[in-house]
């Protein structure tokens, strides 16, 4: 079986956590605090805050700007549930936006009909890990006195005009979940320029409280354990190492399935992270492409449902086309993208989607 996002394990990562199990402080300590200096310095950011998973990191993030019931929140209705989710936990209401059909992201003049009083913060997902026009969004969030946060969940490692992603906004996120660029296995972090964000961030990932039992604001358990970080701590040593295997393998498919449709790279995106590598096809030819891959022992992933149309949050938000969106999901299959990835695999991947064609005329239509 050809996984879908295998992650690259060494010795590096087990003698990583060998020496903290050895050490006997398991939760978060010092190996954490070095994952965060090592991140910060990597993105260009003053400061990191290490928690649990990409999800608590938006959670934290959007307490931490004091995101309260009765805020408005625009997100894209293209996103990973937590995006959202992350919004109805604090109590403020999600505005749900479309994207670009092309590069799957959403953009200024897709959001401005929706602004009200009410809105408070702008939070920009980063497909695939491809950063949206983020300079943008950063002007538009000062004209308006808006709070921004960047979802770059899968996104750690983009360039945006040959600057790393992380310091745009008032707060940008990373998950370390097993697929992602680094994997911590589970794990993400908040980093910021903003001295005060941090220091609340660090307060609110720990039941509000600095030294043990004295809680100075509201906070839950979301900090991460020394185990995990050891893990990324050895990760991000490879980082540069991981993306240029990632862009190859993405070249490779871009070369190999010229005809086919792929997510539209901006200009200014200098680098490509490629936590995902989605193909479009045409909408009735998805299910049927994907499970001839699957057959073929080939692991895919068609990706979420736009928000609005998930069973959940369907009877949350109005019932409304959210277009792009749609057109996006009935189309794309992920295919096989991660560390682990032999380029073997990609031409196996490729070889049967070269069949495929034969079968499905209308597939890149």
């Amino acid at each position: 079986m050809i996984q879908w996002a295998p992650p690259s394990l060494e010795k590096e990562e087990i003698e990583s956590v060998s020496r903290v199990l050895k050490s006997k402080w398991l939760t978060q300590g010092k190996i954490t605090y070095e994952f965060e200096k090592k991140v910060a310095q990597y993105v260009g950011a003053k400061y990191c805050v290490m928690v649990n998973n990409g999800t608590s990191a938006l959670i934290c993030s959007l307490l931490s700007h004091n995101i309260k019931p009765g805020d408005e929140v625009i997100v894209p209705s293209f996103t990973f549930v937590a995006t959202v989710n992350a919004v109805l936990s604090v109590g403020a209401k999600p505005i749900l936006v479309d994207s670009n059909p092309s590069t799957f992201n959403t953009e200024i003049d897709l959001i401005k009909p929706y602004i009200t009083k009410k809105t408070k913060a702008i939070i920009p997902v980063d497909v695939s890990g491809m950063p949206v026009d983020i300079k943008k969004f950063r002007e538009f969030s000062q004209s308006n006195n808006l709070i921004l946060i960047e979802d770059a969940a899968e996104g750690i490692g983009a360039e945006y005009k040959n600057k790393k992603i992380g310091s745009f906004g008032h707060s940008t996120i990373f998950s370390f979940h097993m697929a992602k660029v680094i994997t911590s296995v589970e794990g993400g972090c908040i980093v910021t320029n903003d001295k005060d964000i941090a220091e609340k961030l660090r307060l609110i990932r720990s039941h509000g409280s600095k030294v043990p039992y004295d809680s100075r604001t509201f906070g839950l358990n979301f900090r991460i354990s020394d185990l995990h970080s050891a893990i990324g701590l050895a990760q991000i040593k490879k980082i540069k190492k991981f993306l240029k295997h990632r862009n190859n393998l993405a070249k490779i498919y871009r070369e190999e399935i010229k005809d086919h449709k792929f997510q539209t790279v901006p200009d200014y995106v200098t680098l490509h992270p490629y936590m995902l590598f989605g193909i479009l096809t045409h909408p009735k030819d998805r299910d049927g492409i994907n499970k001839i891959l699957n057959k073929n022992h080939i692991e895919t992933r068609i990706c979420w449902p736009p928000i609005h149309m998930q069973q959940y949050h369907s009877k949350i938000f109005k019932t409304r086309k959210i277009k792009n969106a749609e057109e996006i999901y009935s189309r794309i299959i992920n295919l096989p993208m991660g560390n682990g990835l032999d380029l073997s695999d990609v031409m196996c991947v490729v070889d049967i989607m070269k069949k495929v064609k034969n079968k499905f005329n209308s597939y890149a239509d």
